[in-house]
């Protein structure tokens, strides 16, 4: 499939603003942390995963991101620059530890325990209004947003983005655990909104804000008012409901795999899709790129440790959507 992307004159094609952390994952499938008795450690964090994922598909790709100044930090650290992410923007701080997340393996949505520190103490710094205005596309996460000074540092970026037309793309990976206030979050989300371009709530993320019951696409419709753009709305093994405030809508079916780890299939999506995006895929083509990186993020235990090969992925992609068009 021919890449149509424009020439390129920007600094980076993707700048993560967001959290960098440590995952520590059970080695064995179980239903509580009750019951996990050993773990994987890796870095992770929803900004800092979709950062390495977009830099292992040969994008140019940064990360903004605050660490401690511990061995976990270092750990962080050391897997984002051999994933060949960017990290001169990565701050590093003696005031809190590298944030640390306990996750039970799952082959469906996984539980969790958050030991919050050092990501929440993301600040600006010299060179960051530089590096989001040469960015073509700069995405943040609500888990990035629920802290200060976090926030306002990102939000302000976000609003420099949006003056610079930068594609500016949003996770509301919301959960209580993160958010337990669900006003401040609505709150907090829909100034995010206001300058969001592409968002991908999960079902999960949808039902937890807005309860059960709805249809996707009634869903995706509560997105859309919150001022997205695009909602790119992940059903797990339904597949994708994409829906744009111009009234398209296009579901793209999932593909049945084994699955061995959920963890990151959402990241493992955004990086299928912008990828695609940024070679010029239109809309709905560019979400089958995404749910084929997903369902082979499924089928690994971690984060996804080698890339398909992108004219593999495009000659299936161009198998899956011939004579399909959006509604």
């Amino acid at each position: 499939m021919k890449d149509n992307s424009p020439p390129n004159t920007h600094t980076y094609d993707f700048f993560a603003l967001g959290e960098a952390l440590v995952d520590l994952i059970s080695n064995d499938v179980v239903e509580s942390l009750a019951n996990a008795i050993t773990f994987e450690r890796y870095a992770g964090g929803q900004t800092a995963n979709l950062a390495m994922n977009m830099a292992g598909l040969g994008n140019r790709a940064a990360l903004a991101a605050c660490i401690g100044r511990d061995g976990l930090g270092d750990f962080v650290f050391s897997h984002l620059e051999t994933a060949g992410v960017d990290t001169r923007h990565v701050q590093r701080t003696d005031q809190a530890p590298t944030t640390l997340v306990l996750v039970s393996r799952q082959t469906q949505t996984p539980a969790f325990i958050i030991y919050r520190g050092a990501d929440a103490h993301l600040c600006n710094h010299t060179g960051l209004e530089e590096a989001v205005v040469g960015s073509r596309v700069i995405h943040t996460s609500a888990f990035a947003l629920a802290r200060e000074p976090a926030r306002s540092t990102i939000l302000t970026h976000l609003r420099t983005a949006r003056q610079h037309r930068a594609l500016i793309t949003f996770d509301p990976n919301y959960h209580p655990k993160v958010w337990p206030d669900t006003q401040e979050y609505a709150h907090i989300v829909r100034q995010t909104f206001a300058l969001v371009d592409v968002t991908k709530p999960s079902i999960d993320d949808a039902t937890r804000l807005c309860g059960a019951g709805k249809t996707p696409r009634e869903y995706a419709q509560t997105f859309l008012e919150w001022g997205a753009k695009t909602v790119l709305l992940t059903l797990g093994a339904q597949g994708v409901l994409v829906v744009t405030a111009g009234g398209q809508e296009h579901h793209v079916p999932a593909n049945p795999v084994p699955v061995q780890d959920v963890t990151g299939a959402g990241d493992a999506f955004w990086a299928g899709f912008l990828s695609a995006h940024l070679r010029g895929s239109p809309l709905f083509e560019a979400a089958y790129f995404g749910q084929l990186l997903a369902e082979a993020k499924i089928g690994q235990i971690g984060p996804l440790a080698t890339m398909p090969d992108w004219e593999s992925l495009s000659s299936r992609v161009q198998k899956l959507t011939e004579h399909q068009s959006p509604q």
